[in-house]
């Protein structure tokens, strides 16, 4: 009788072990709408853009999509000429999502400025595709 159970307790204890392997891996903070879960080296955090954040820990927030260069959290951009979540549409290099903004508010590094569709800040007062010209 013994022998019949040692089948039954081999399938309960892998059993056992799967529960007990998938409630570890799950995460134990719920984070709500407009967050994203993160697990860093100081624990379960819910991230969202503008928090604070620990600038030397930049690159553990890359892989959830962030930066943190100024102490808050920023939106990662996939590439140099991606309209990321910071990004205005139709230009080049990237622009600020901003109300309104004019040549003089544009570092000089970043001058001149390739338009290349709408044009919402007006930046290209000649239509030739180029914006902030000298």
């Amino acid at each position: 009788m013994g022998r019949r159970f040692v089948p039954f307790l081999l399938v309960l204890a892998v059993c056992a072990a799967i529960v007990v392997e998938r409630a570890d891996s799950a995460p134990t903070k719920t984070c709500g709408a407009g967050y994203v879960h993160a697990n860093l080296s100081s624990g379960e955090k819910c991230l969202k853009v503008g928090q604070f954040c620990k600038i030397k820990g930049d690159r553990e927030y890359h892989r959830y999509g962030f930066h943190c260069h100024t102490g808050r959290l920023s939106k990662s951009s996939a590439g140099g000429n991606s309209t990321g979540s910071g990004c205005q549409a139709g230009y080049s290099p990237c622009l600020p999502r901003v109300a309104d903004l004019n040549c003089g508010d544009i570092a000089e590094s970043k001058k001149p400025i390739r338009v290349t569709g709408a044009d919402p800040y007006r930046l290209d007062g000649d239509g030739d595709g180029w914006g902030c010209e000298p």
